[in-house]
Formats: C-alpha cells, structure tokens, sequence
C-alpha cells in the first residue's frame, strides 16, 4: 500500500470537510452536517478493502469520508451538499441521505445497521461472496433496532461487518455517562459476535484490524464486530462549539492523529506534495461546484 497515497486520501478527506464548514459559515451552504474531522482513518482503511461494485456498504449522518472514498469524485458530495444535479442523490439527499451503487446512507442513529443486516441476508441466499459492511457511532449502540440486527444476524449467521466509530459522545453525551462502560465489548460478545477493539490512531494497526475482519466474513460468511475508538476535533453538527469536551481529551488525539501515523512514514517532502495535491483538488472541486 502506497503510504502517500493514504495520507492523500486522509486529508483529502480532512480538508473537504474544514472547506464544508467554512462555506456554511460563509452562508454559501443551508441546513446543517455532520463533519468527521478527525475519523478519516476507518473510510480509508475500507477504501482498500472493500469494492462497492459487489460489496455493500451502508453508513449513518457522519459519512462524508466515506462518500469522498467510495466516489473518489469530491465534487459529487459537495455538489449533493449544494443541490445540484451532479450530485450522489442527484441534489436531493442533502448531507446524510446519499447513494452511490452500493454504497447508501441515512441521518437515522444506527439506521443503517437493520439494512446492512438485511442485505447480508440477501447475500446468503445468494451464495455469492459478496458482504455487507456498516459504520455507525456510539450513540446507535443504545438504540433497540441495533440490538436487534445484532442478534439476528448472529443466531442467522450472516455475512455482516458491524463498525462502531466510537468517538467518546453521542452528540454531548459522553459514552460513559450512558453506558455502565466506555467500550462495548461485554455487550456485542453477549450477542455471540467475534469482537476486536482497535484505536484508530494507529493506521497500520487499524487496518490490519480491519482486513482480518473483511476477510473472516468473507470466507465464513457469518458476522464480526469492530469497535475503533476515535475523536472527532469538529463538533457534532456545524453549531456545536465542543465545549462539553476535556481539553486533555483533545490533547490526546492531537498527539495520536490518524494523520500523523502516516506523515512519520513519510519524508518531509512527500507530505508537502501530498499538501499541495490535496490543496489543489479541494480548490478544483469549490470551483467547479460553484460553476456549475
């Protein structure tokens, strides 16, 4: 795997979403998003993993990492963003509710998860060796219809892939005030699911992580669960200034930024490049969205 090619998927990412914000505040844009500023490492981990022209992949409202990866065309999530015909929903589905072959998603928390549970189901009639992939964060882990998918899909034995991006807050609640623990490892194992817990800060272990999980389902065509814990340094939604959040918490994803694992990879040069190339395709794609 080409290690400058991570980084530029990494902050490409990033800097799309730092370009979304400034736009809504510049009143360029309307209504509201959910940015993933600071969670780039699991959309590109499954950029490589996984080909959305046989696989499924369904995601949740902080999903414009994955809408940039499974595309690779940034002007059609900006574009949707905006309205405009060109756009992944054709400027219909706004921010959280986009498609792209077989990649879908929805503002609902954890909504997706009964879908990809469904598809998986599909799947295993089908006898293919296709599989079905969702991400959603720590807030969907309270959420009934959740437990549901996971118990079905475990006593089915389907060909699902559950991703918990477990970034500290269901919008300002801290995990650990709604939950008797801060991971969930004690309750997806009391589904019957193969767990493995994994920081997102390490990218190369995050992606070992998750390529052992693809694979296991894949060829054994029944359910695992990964929770990557993460942070997201922009709020909620664009209003939310952050301020329920520890500076100290803050200072520890800074030291561990998906972003600085692969930049220590790679030569003082190389990253300017990488800087520069993403500059100039973040410039390429405000310019052609807003002329056209």
């Amino acid at each position: 795997m080409d290690k400058k090619e991570v980084l530029y998927r990494m902050m490409l990412i990033r800097e799309m979403e730092h370009k979304i914000e400034s736009l809504f505040s510049q009143g360029m844009l309307r209504g509201t998003t959910h940015c993933c500023i600071g969670q780039e490492a699991v959309p590109v981990a499954m950029s490589y993993l996984i080909d959305i022209n046989r696989d499924y992949l369904c995601s949740g409202h902080r999903a414009h990492g994955f809408s940039i990866m499974m595309t690779m065309k940034p002007e059609t999530l900006l574009g949707e963003i905006m309205g405009k015909s060109y756009g992944m929903a054709k400027g219909l589905g706004g921010s959280q509710h986009v498609c792209y072959k077989n990649y879908f998603t929805n503002g609902i928390t954890g909504g997706m998860a009964t879908i990809a549970t469904g598809i998986a189901f599909a799947l295993k009639q089908d006898k293919t060796d296709a599989i079905s992939v969702v991400d959603f964060g720590d807030g969907a882990m309270n959420e009934g219809y959740v437990m549901e998918a996971f118990n079905l899909a475990s006593e089915m034995k389907l060909p699902v892939l559950y991703i918990l991006e477990n970034n500290g807050y269901a919008m300002s609640t801290p995990v650990e005030t709604a939950n008797p623990f801060s991971v969930f490892e004690d309750r997806v194992k009391g589904f019957a699911l193969p767990y493995t817990r994994v920081e997102a800060s390490d990218f190369d272990n995050l992606f070992n992580v998750l390529e052992r999980a693809v694979k296991a389902v894949r060829e054994t065509r029944e359910p695992r669960f990964v929770e990557v814990l993460t942070h997201r340094f922009c709020g909620h939604s664009k209003s939310d200034k952050r301020l329920y959040i520890p500076k100290e918490r803050d200072e520890y994803w800074h030291d561990h930024d998906c972003i600085k694992s692969v930049s220590k990879q790679l030569t003082e040069t190389e990253v300017k490049e990488v800087e520069a190339s993403v500059a100039a395709e973040i410039e390429r794609v405000y310019q052609y969205c807003v002329n056209n």
